[in-house]
């Protein structure tokens, strides 16, 4: 059966009708083109991790009574491992020209323990051997070493599992002493400068000059 002209474009008209219906109900338009969103994968790098180890670490040591900061390489920088090298440093030969310690030979490091108000280190009898101000020095060595650390603030002593009394030059005889305690043993900035220490040490020592005149008690800030 054949249809009317008329019929026909009816027809066609109706379909396109439909279809563009379809067409809005099922795909949202954009008055603009816009880009595919493209999965990516992310990937993060380890971290690079030295196959020889070995790290730095600063330690204390004395030039004409004064305190000062020597950058040391050492196969860690866990506290023990930096106080057994302070403690056996009593013959180094690699210190500065003018650099020495007040530390008797032989002393070691028999135990350390890290408390919440102090940390207590346990020193070999060899320690007896030095009294007087160069026990002063000694300790005073051994606190501002340790208190590089950010997590330590105070410290105890033992010798041969005894407690040790020690002389705090502004606080006199104590058990506990922090680095406040030895602050007046740095030297100043221009003792510091004439001193003909490397730059690296003159550097650190200025930087923990600021640190404690900013965090010590007025009377044991040391002098600028």
């Amino acid at each position: 059966m054949r249809r009317s002209p008329a019929r026909l474009g009816a027809a066609l008209s109706l379909a396109a009708v439909m279809a563009t219906s379809v067409i809005a109900c099922g795909i949202a338009s954009d008055d603009s083109p816009r880009p595919l969103a493209i999965a990516t994968t992310s990937t993060t790098e380890a971290p690079i991790t030295a196959t020889s180890g070995g790290t730095s670490a600063v330690l204390y040591y004395l030039r004409d009574g004064k305190l000062v900061p020597i950058t040391k390489s050492l196969p860690d920088r866990t506290l023990g491992t930096v106080m057994n090298a302070l403690l056996n440093d009593a013959e180094s030969d690699d210190l500065p020209p003018g650099t020495g310690t007040a530390i008797p030979m032989g002393s070691t490091l028999k135990d350390l323990s890290e408390g919440t108000d102090a940390t207590e280190l346990n020193l070999s009898s060899e320690f007896e051997n030095v009294v007087g101000p160069k026990r002063q020095e000694a300790i005073a060595q051994l606190v501002m070493t340790a208190t590089e650390f950010p997590d330590i603030d105070s410290l105890r002593f033992e010798v041969n599992d005894k407690a040790l009394q020690v002389t705090s030059p502004t606080r006199g005889d104590t058990t506990t002493v922090n680095a406040c305690d030895f602050a007046l043993l740095l030297p100043t900035a221009e003792q510091a400068e004439g001193s003909q220490l490397p730059a690296s040490a003159i550097e650190r020592l200025n930087l923990r000059r600021q640190d404690l005149e900013k965090n010590c008690p007025e009377s044991t800030r040391p002098t600028r």
